[in-house]
């Protein structure tokens, strides 16, 4: 698996116009976190950052992270756990990295493709994609990118689940294995569902007709 570089530097813990300054100058508050690291306050370039998230899948991408705090220069192995983002504007207000010991295993989401085109579809049937990601449990070096799907074989009424997946050496599912990945439906089963959520907007609109009526 490919690994990603990032820069960081150390920081100080300041106040929320310390953190705004910070991020007037297009860096990304972030922690580093992990039991060899301890809580470690870092700070990253908004712009390098984004560009990962945008090209990599962060649940499950391993990032070299080169820390330089004063003279001193260190590298961890790391994923990120998590991003927060302004809900408008969608700039990056912080980030999460977690250290990754090679030897231990690690519990991440792993993105599902699916593959194939339905055989049903010919016939009318309608796919619906449940479930995007799969929760595993594998060492680092063992992570997969993406898992695949194949759906080819579907058809109308048919599904796809965890338990149907074949897990990659060294990877275990954490998720159900009953958990439904996809499905193809019958044309008349999506109809009827579009009329049922028809009916109950207008079971809706018209109870709050009835009441503006008792409210006059």
């Amino acid at each position: 698996m490919e690994n990603i570089n990032l820069s960081a530097q150390g920081r100080e813990r300041g106040t929320k116009g310390d953190v705004r300054t910070l991020r007037c100058q297009g860096m990304v508050p972030a922690v580093l976190y992990g039991k060899e690291v301890g809580n470690v306050l870092l700070q990253v370039s908004a712009k390098e950052l984004d560009t990962i998230i945008t090209n990599h899948s962060i649940g499950n991408t391993l990032i070299n992270l080169d820390v330089a705090n004063g003279d001193e220069q260190e590298t961890y192995l790391v994923m990120c756990r998590e991003v927060q983002r302004e809900p408008v504007r969608r700039e990056l207000l912080h980030a999460d990295f977690f250290q990754v010991v090679l030897t231990e295993q690690i519990i991440t989401e792993i993105p599902i493709v699916l593959v194939g085109e339905p055989a049903g579809i010919k016939d009318g049937g309608i796919l619906q994609h449940m479930l995007r990601s799969v929760t595993v449990s594998c060492l680092p070096t063992q992570m997969p990118e993406r898992l695949e799907a194949d759906i080819s074989s579907l058809e109308i009424g048919d599904q796809i689940s965890v338990g149907d997946l074949e897990a990659p050496e060294g990877v275990e599912f954490v998720s159900e294995p009953d958990s439904v990945i996809a499905l193809l439906l019958a044309p008349q089963m999506e109809e009827e569902e579009e009329e049922e959520t028809e009916e109950g907007i207008d079971t809706e609109d018209e109870a709050a007709e009835d009441q503006e009526e008792q409210e006059e």
